[in-house]
């Protein structure tokens, strides 16, 4: 007898019909699971739901005690009281290990599906042998070919999994109670984080934040002419001498000799999506921030749509029958316009150039769907049109530079327009520029010349797309975290907006922990960590020297930052003090002072002058959270309220003109 333990119960409901021959479907309190006949014997079928161990102190601390090295795992429902619901999914498996010889596992095949795997493994049953399942698609061929496959337990992985949940337990804990201490000993009190990926990623963030405010734009001219309508630009491009810019015009003659380069250039498909290259995507199509777009790619593996979203191969590897699954996804509606690809189209697709050991580039696994919600629809759509584009012949473009020489100043232009569509008729979400020349003569008038004056630009921003693929390239984080981050550092309050901004808060986090503990920023020290965790999934370093390795590092971290905390309890709460004060401000008074967020007990709060009590003038305000927002047409300042989930703007006087207009309406 096996048992099968799948990371969810979708999951394992999936696995149980597409590789039993026949299913019985039980049930144990509020959860199922599944007894099945398979060729060989028989089999139970359960599942976990995510994490259901974790880590957590051995005996309980104050809230501001570290450091704090003396952790186990734990059942999820004995750490915290949200996971209470786990408690069945426990109790279910060790029931069923009692009649079972061994343990498969059949979770994601990545480290945190390993490590939920063996920490059910190990705790939860008796069972000594373990095998594993590996799969990346939810189809019964895959599913059938993983069971009849299964290999030993993938203890690397585990321990990989394992090393860097105790790694950024230890930073995650110790480093964010080590902040709020020295908060604390300045009687002030704020949820403060920071860990092993945060504090780089927030550093890179808050340099380009300094380089951007700290810009001082410089002017420069560029020189143009047209000449049949078409604007040309001196080679040089930026003048940062006007009076050579003024030169340069005054030497351009009332015609010009033309010259035409034309260029041929073939543009072969894109690769299939790896995780980041998806979240990128589906960014600049859709808006979809990175976490949204992970947790649609989920549920459409779990709908067996497409293959396991956590992957960072842009292959598809020949053992792979993607011709079959090309021509089965082409008898969708939906894509029977791109049918041609079969005929005209290349035998397998194009393969890029990132790899993965454990799975494939996402593509569709040729199952339709039967009806999706509008945002899964998109991506799957996004997804499956860019598996069939990588068939498609390679795009030919007609690149052409003209040069007018006048005066003896050289100016181009440059265009391009498509000559065959090939693989762009496929992938319908790329619109290449053209660009439309006239016919040109050797020599040709000026109609004007001109010089134009422009200012230089600070760098861009990132948008929240833009730095998952930047904590890629840097190397640090994993495929399946680093969106997280990035949304953990919203929640803080250190990043706003979209592209995303530094706050003052932000960046007086980042100055503090420059001054006085630099290493938690250094994104070196966290690169070197995740490449030596990726050397214990090779088999090449273990994980008791990665573990000690980071606790030294961490440990002397703490010591310093201990012996200055009073030093830097002071200066968090200036700032934020100086962020509540900004915060709380939302406009200027009828008086000339502030209006701003006034607390009180509990959780009520008005809006009142800073002018009081020579100003009584004050404003009503609902008991949830608000925030400026701008300014209402009144004249009078707007707040975004945030009431249980929801989010609305609503000026803060009650008695606004248009605020009733806006009532009477409805």
């Amino acid at each position: 007898m096996e048992l099968i333990v799948a990371e969810k119960p979708k999951v394992a409901r999936v696995i149980a019909y597409a590789i039993g021959e026949e299913v019985a479907k039980k049930r144990y309190k509020n959860i199922y699971y599944y007894e099945i006949k398979t060729g060989e014997g028989r089999a139970l079928v359960a599942s976990a739901v995510g994490h259901v161990y974790s880590l957590a102190e051995k005996e309980k601390k104050a809230r501001n005690y570290y450091p704090v090295f003396d952790i186990a795992w734990f059942p999820a429902y004995e750490v915290s009281k949200d996971a209470s619901y786990t408690r069945n999914y426990i109790d279910l498996i060790s029931i069923l290990s009692k009649k079972a010889d061994v343990f498969v596992s059949a979770c994601d095949y990545d480290i945190e599906g390993s490590t939920i795997a063996y920490n059910l493994f190990r705790f939860a049953t008796p069972l000594k042998e373990g095998r594993r399942m590996k799969y990346s698609a939810l189809t019964k061929k895959d599913l059938r070919d993983a069971y009849e496959r299964q290999m030993d337990f993938d203890y690397l992985n585990a321990y990989a999994g394992e090393t860097r949940h105790i790694v950024d337990w230890y930073y995650g804990i110790n480093l964010s109670r080590a902040l709020m201490s020295a908060l604390k000993k300045a009687n002030k009190f704020r949820i403060l984080s920071i860990g092993r990926v945060q504090g780089p990623t927030l550093s890179i963030l808050s340099s380009l934040e300094r380089q951007i405010r700290s810009f001082q734009p410089q002017p420069y001219w560029e020189v143009k002419i047209k000449i049949k309508g078409i604007t040309f630009t001196h080679k040089k491009g930026k003048f940062f001498d006007e009076e050579e810019a003024k030169q340069v015009v005054a030497r351009v003659e009332k015609s010009a000799r033309i010259s035409k380069q034309v260029k041929e250039l073939s543009i072969p498909p894109l690769p299939n999506f790896d995780l980041t290259s998806l979240q990128t995507e589906a960014y600049r199509v859709f808006g979809y921030s990175p976490s949204y777009t992970l947790s649609l790619a989920q549920e459409l593996y779990e709908s067996s749509l497409i293959t396991y979203p956590r992957t960072s191969s842009q292959q598809i590897p020949p053992t792979i029958n993607s011709r079959a699954i090309l021509q089965t996804l082409l008898k969708q509606a939906e894509f029977e316009d791109a049918s041609w690809v079969l005929s005209r189209g290349r035998k397998a697709p194009v393969q890029g150039k990132k790899r993965d050991p454990a799975h494939p580039a996402i593509h569709p696994t040729g199952l339709a769907p039967k009806s999706l919600p509008t945002p899964h629809k998109n991506l799957y759509t996004l997804i499956a049109r860019r598996f069939i584009a990588s068939f498609g012949p390679s795009a030919l473009k007609e690149a052409v530079a003209l040069e007018a020489v006048s005066g003896g100043e050289v100016f181009v232009a440059k265009g391009s327009r498509i000559k065959e569509q090939g693989w762009l008729a496929l992938y319908r979400f790329i619109k290449p520029e053209e660009t439309a020349f006239p016919s040109f003569a050797e020599e040709e008038e000026v109609e004007s010349k001109r010089r134009v004056k422009k200012h230089t630009k600070p760098p861009k921003r990132h948008s929240q797309a833009s730095i998952v693929s930047e904590l890629e390239k840097r190397q640090l984080g994993t495929k399946a975290t680093r969106a997280v981050i990035v949304d953990t550092l919203f929640k803080r309050g250190y990043l706003s907006g979209n592209p995303i901004k530094v706050t003052d808060f932000g960046l007086k986090i980042c100055d503090i922990l420059s001054q006085y503990a630099p290493k938690i920023l250094d994104e070196n020290l966290t690169r070197e960590m995740e490449m030596k965790m990726e050397g214990i999934v090779e088999g090449k370093v273990s994980r008791e020297e990665v573990i000690e390795e980071s606790k030294e590092i961490l440990k002397g971290i703490l010591e310093e930052w201990k012996a200055k905390e009073e030093q830097i309890g002071e200066a968090l709460a200036r700032a934020l003090m100086e962020t509540l004060d900004k915060e709380s401000v939302l406009g200027e008074c009828e008086c000339g002072g502030k209006l701003r967020i006034i607390k009180v007990k509990g959780k009520k709060q008005f809006v009142g002058c800073s002018n009081y009590p020579a100003c009584t003038l004050s404003f009503p305000l609902p008991p949830y959270p608000v925030s400026p927002k701008g300014t209402c047409k009144c004249g009078k300042p707007q707040v975004l309220v945030v009431m249980r989930g929801k989010r609305f703007t609503a000026c803060i006087d009650p008695n606004c003109p248009y605020k009733k207009k806006k009532e009477n309406k409805s």
